[in-house]
């Protein structure tokens, strides 16, 4: 799936596709950040996403909303 929400809670990357997922822990992949960069180079536009913002966007290629990160928000 496409990557369509970034957030940095506490300066960690954390690359979403936006669609509803279980709790848990379990469903989650760490994957280096350069293989995340391969599979999607648009997300070189948020390299200067400071700690503790998000961006979201409808689709691939389309524009980025950063907002500052809320952890209620999601």
């Amino acid at each position: 799936k496409p990557i369509l929400f970034v957030c940095r809670p506490n300066g960690e990357w954390i690359f979403l596709c936006g669609a509803a997922h279980p709790k848990g822990e379990s469903i989650f992949r760490v994957v280096g950040l350069g293989h995340v960069i391969e599979i999607d180079p648009t997300l070189h536009a948020l390299a200067d996403l400071p700690p503790d913002w998000d961006a979201e966007r409808r689709a691939v290629g389309k524009r980025w909303t950063r907002t500052p990160y809320y952890p209620s928000k999601r």
